[in-house]
């Protein structure tokens, strides 16, 4: 296998910009217009095709759960809660397009997207047609954590790392974009700015939630109550910012700046009166939570808690 025809393997903080980044770049690819013309031009075949998410030459390989928040028809069984995984079966479906001639006359596409969510049965099974894909196959791998991506994957592609942008430059997109409050919708997001845009547009009361958390573990008087339904913020969000939290807090005790809410410093300057080694315990046992984030675990128990471990900081 040569450059040529290796899976492309793009990762980067924000996997849904370069997700948006690949399906732009394969538009272009995928157009039909006459050479030199702008492409993609929106107007020929293949392009309507594109629009319509049905193009011959190109599958998307993805978690159930990630193709509805796209906005893809699905058609799930009333009981089945749709999969967080991307898996074998899935793979299995795309057996025989592996193998199929091109349908409009170019190379052949399948996007996986994200990387991430590939079991180690998946990623097995995929491992004999990534090392030698057949005559006009190409693939190309989104994602961000490439830790989770078996090593004997990332050897049979060409890796191209995207930097982060800067947080000023996040936040100034999000200014274009309308949201209000840019800083404190990409802090509550991780620093993903694509998550802040779909909080502050679409999902304004996730956002809120996400605020008054923050709030809430900012006052050390307010630990022991735990505010009604902070728990639909969804227990990893709540653990991820309660541990950005406690990074922040051990940054103040030591005299430095906060890094991830710089709009909440002013209300952690009670940090300086905790030792390190509180701080330091504290983060260990939110990681250790955290690990059981996605476990059918109560979220409302869970939350109580968080709130107990910020407790002991008090004690």
């Amino acid at each position: 296998m040569d450059a040529t025809t290796a899976p492309i393997l793009l990762h980067g903080h924000q996997a849904q910009g370069l997700y948006d980044l690949v399906l732009d770049h394969l538009g272009k690819l995928l157009c039909e217009a006459p050479m030199g013309a702008h492409k993609p031009c929106g107007q020929c075949p293949a392009c309507h095709m594109m629009a319509a998410n049905n193009h011959p030459d190109l599958r998307l390989l993805m978690p159930q759960a990630v193709a509805i928040d796209l906005g893809f028809p699905l058609e799930l069984k009333s009981s089945a809660k749709p999969s967080n995984d991307i898996r074998i079966d899935d793979v299995r479906e795309l057996q025989n397009y592996f193998t199929m001639a091109s349908s409009r006359g170019a190379d052949r596409y399948v996007v996986i997207y994200p990387f991430d969510a590939m079991n180690t049965n998946t990623a097995n099974a995929l491992l004999k047609t990534l090392e030698e894909p057949p005559h006009g196959l190409r693939f190309i791998l989104v994602g961000s954590r490439l830790d989770n991506l078996l090593p004997t994957i990332r050897s049979r592609c060409q890796a191209l790392p995207v930097l982060q942008p800067s947080i000023s430059e996040c936040v100034d997109w999000l200014q274009t974009q309308g949201v209000a409050s840019p800083d404190v919708a990409l802090s509550v997001a991780m620093d993903d700015p694509f998550e802040a845009r779909k909080l502050a547009l679409h999902q304004p009361d996730q956002l809120e939630l996400r605020r008054k958390l923050l709030e809430w573990l900012a006052n050390p008087d307010q630990h022991a109550a735990v505010p009604a339904g902070l728990e639909k913020a969804g227990l990893a969000a709540v653990l991820e910012l309660s541990m950005r939290l406690c990074h922040d807090c051990t940054h103040i005790a030591q005299g430095l700046k906060a890094d991830y809410f710089a709009w909440l410093a002013p209300k952690l300057l009670w940090a300086k009166k905790v030792p390190i080694q509180q701080w330091s315990l504290l983060y260990t046992a939110l990681q250790r939570e955290f690990r059981l984030a996605h476990h059918p675990i109560n979220p409302r128990l869970a939350l109580e808690f968080v709130g107990q471990q910020w407790q002991t900081l008090n004690q």
